[in-house]
């Protein structure tokens, strides 16, 4: 084969590839339909849902016959049951009242009662961040510090529910406010107990106290 004879051959080679090559091109364009590279998908950030405030009865068979307060934890330990439940909230760290008690002893019973401004100052005493008020009666102030997301401590007697079990003199921790209820975490009681704004101010509260952070 004569020179000029390879020089066609490979001039018909060459139009060949650059044809195939065009067509793979546009065959490239038409599956991507003109449209520029999508970037890759936005990560899903999912945040972790808030911790919920634990629940202690004070009969619990596991430290209901503790003594305490001159008698057992069953039968005086509602104040102390609140603070294990608030302190185990509020540090993040597993507190039961059998935890509590074994932390704080009889220092936060005064003439027989649960003092609950001395569970407060102990927990502000292991976390400076906490701050606590002083006991107060207004209703109103309670509900504005649990709105504001602080725990409430409510000193009470009476009947928590309209048609509830009374209590001569009793502690209870305010949790929340849902709506239109407040939730309430009495340490008799297994489960949280809701009661409306209205049935809130017919309780028989004897003080208040605030904690949480600023």
């Amino acid at each position: 084969m004569t020179t000029r004879a390879l020089r066609r051959v490979a001039a018909a080679l060459a139009a060949a590839l650059a044809v195939e090559a065009a067509g793979v091109l546009a065959l490239v364009s038409s599956a991507g339909g003109g449209a520029a590279p999508q970037g890759e998908p936005a990560a899903i950030v999912e945040e972790p849902a808030r911790r919920s405030v634990p629940i202690y009865t004070q009969d619990d068979a596991r430290w209901g016959s503790l003594p305490y307060a001159g008698a057992d934890l069953a039968t005086s330990g509602c104040g102390l049951t609140c603070a294990a439940m608030a302190w185990e909230w509020l540090s993040g760290e597993a507190c039961t009242p059998a935890d509590m008690l074994a932390a704080v002893g009889e220092s936060c019973v005064q003439a027989g009662q649960n003092y609950m401004p001395g569970f407060c100052a102990w927990m502000q005493g292991r976390d400076p961040s906490l701050s606590y008020t002083v006991p107060y009666e207004s209703r109103e102030r309670a509900l504005g510090d649990l709105s504001a997301g602080m725990l409430v401590f409510g000193d009470m007697s009476g009947a928590l529910e309209e048609g509830g079990r009374s209590y001569g003199g009793h502690v209870v921790l305010l949790c929340g406010l849902d709506g239109g209820a407040v939730t309430v975490h009495d340490p008799c009681d297994p489960e949280p107990v809701a009661i409306s704004r209205g049935r809130f101010s017919e309780v028989d509260w004897g003080y208040f106290i605030s904690i949480g952070r600023d």
